[in-house]
């Protein structure tokens, strides 16, 4: 029987034991997933912080699966999605527009699947003449699609909307860049790799910010529903990570220093 892996005390963990920690501490952070919404001013903002929160810590469970198969690549573009969360959570624990701007986005995607529905798929008459009328609806409001940089203007943390959009064209979406990931170049052929390793940067970066997401998710939560307990562990983690950001910065300003340092090539004579 294999024997159970156990991180070490928080004070101790490095960034892995600190996300296995997390995981598994982060429900006891939030206390039960059931709050009585009689006493809400705003049951559906109270699901929806509650439907955050879940989303996140599922996509930070799979996350953590990813690292430890050392699948990096997937990894890192499961972060985008708990950046997300956590720029989402920020604003429906800030933001009174929050629900309002959620709901014109969803109802701006129906619309715009409505209209490709239209043209790829054969309808009945009746079927057709009543999407059309949701469709162009009322005819005065337009819907407007949710913009993630409006959304987390303001924002307490500025680097979230940088890292989605940095993790979103390197890693997330097929681009130019993330292709470049891909084919490894030898001396006599190009071989594709089918899950290339992250730079020892990328990899700080990304699990340093899927680990201040999740602790950003966790708090807005606490404060907003006046959640106390466990604060002595939560706290704990606050300052463990703080430790493992600024000893990773000052490692990597060390070999950027380091590098820079390092004497250049001298160019080769011009034949004559």
């Amino acid at each position: 029987m294999a024997d159970t892996y156990s991180p070490p005390a928080i004070e101790d963990a490095d960034w892995v034991d600190w996300l296995v920690i997390f995981n598994d501490r982060a429900p006891n952070f939030i206390g039960e997933f059931a709050q009585e919404t009689a006493g809400s001013d705003d049951p559906r903002a109270l699901s929806a912080k509650f439907a955050i929160a879940a989303r996140a810590l599922t996509l930070i469970r799979s996350a953590l699966v990813l690292l430890q198969n050392e699948e990096q690549l997937a990894f890192r573009i499961m972060a985008r999605g708990i950046i997300e969360c956590a720029m989402h959570m920020e604003s429906a624990c800030t933001t009174a527009e929050y629900l309002p701007i959620l709901f014109d986005d969803d109802e701006a995607s129906r619309i715009s699947r409505g209209k490709l529905l239209q043209k790829t798929t054969e309808l009945s008459e009746e079927a057709n003449r009543e999407l059309q009328q949701f469709v162009m609806g009322d005819g005065e409001t337009k819907p407007k699609s949710l913009n993630i940089g409006e959304l987390s203007k303001g924002s307490n943390f500025p680097r979230f909307q940088l890292f989605y959009r940095q993790i979103s064209a390197d890693a997330e979406h097929v681009t130019w860049t993330s292709l470049c990931r891909h084919p490894q170049e030898k001396y006599d052929r190009v071989c594709l790799e089918l899950d290339p390793q992250l730079e020892d940067e990328e990899m700080f970066d990304t699990i340093g910010l899927i680990a201040l997401a999740g602790m950003t998710v966790v708090l807005h939560l606490r404060h907003s529903l006046g959640i106390t307990q466990n604060e002595a562990e939560f706290s704990a983690l606050g300052r463990r990570y703080i430790e493992l950001y600024r000893e990773g910065v000052a490692e990597f300003r060390d070999r950027h220093r380091d590098e820079d340092a390092m004497p250049q090539e001298a160019p080769s004579p011009s034949a004559h």
